[in-house]
């Protein structure tokens, strides 16, 4: 392909002169947009590509930071709630017998259902099966027995108010005998567990060295 210059050879200098100056700011202007302005674009698209990255990834955090602090919370109250029970729920000797402990918590409890008991025996303690190694505290499940006498209802109101006041005591014997003498109040044998600690494992003496 050939180019009529003859156009431009005819051309005055100064007019030359203006176009070679149009021609070179084109130029520039196109060195410029090609070196510069498109990839400035291009970058700052991949920034704002980037940015819009961090923000999901920074409300992500925030959402997990939140769940956090309410997962905490959580674990906090259920700690709180279950060194409550064990506060509340593990018996322990009374003047050196479990026996009267049982009959000091329960014997509010007999008042308010119109249950007599007349007598408290302290049963052998169970224990639990324990892991490997075995903690240094044990635990086991003390069972009670209390005889006394009240109606069926007065019996059963007794249970479950005793189940509903000791969140940890367990019904693990009930015996109801009728007394032919008074039909209407009969003779029961109930008897609850509740956990109580064990003997604390003793820690065997180190081996002196050979």
């Amino acid at each position: 392909m050939s180019v009529d210059v003859s156009f431009f050879q005819n051309l005055k200098a100064p007019t030359k002169l203006a176009l070679l100056i149009a021609a070179g700011c084109v130029a520039v202007c196109v060195a410029v947009l090609v070196l510069a302005v498109l990839p400035t674009r291009t970058q700052v698209y991949t920034l704002r590509t980037e940015v819009a990255g961090l923000n999901a990834t920074l409300a992500n955090m925030k959402t997990d930071i939140a769940g956090t602090e309410k997962q905490r919370a959580k674990t906090d109250a259920l700690t709180k709630e279950r060194d409550t029970l064990l506060a509340t729920g593990e018996i322990e000797p009374l003047l050196g017998s479990l026996a009267m402990r049982g009959k000091a918590l329960l014997d509010p409890v007999a008042q308010q259902t119109g249950f007599a008991i007349e007598n408290v025996k302290e049963l052998p303690l169970l224990p639990l099966q324990v892991p490997a190694p075995a903690p240094e505290q044990l635990y086991g499940r003390q069972p009670i027995e209390f005889t006394g006498k009240g109606s069926f209802a007065q019996i059963v109101a007794f249970i479950a108010a005793v189940e509903e006041q000791q969140p940890l005591a367990t019904l693990s014997g009930l015996l109801v005998l009728s007394q032919p003498q008074t039909p209407e109040i009969h003779k029961a044998i109930v008897t609850f567990e509740w956990p109580a600690k064990g003997e604390k494992q003793k820690t065997p003496a180190a081996k002196p060295a050979p």
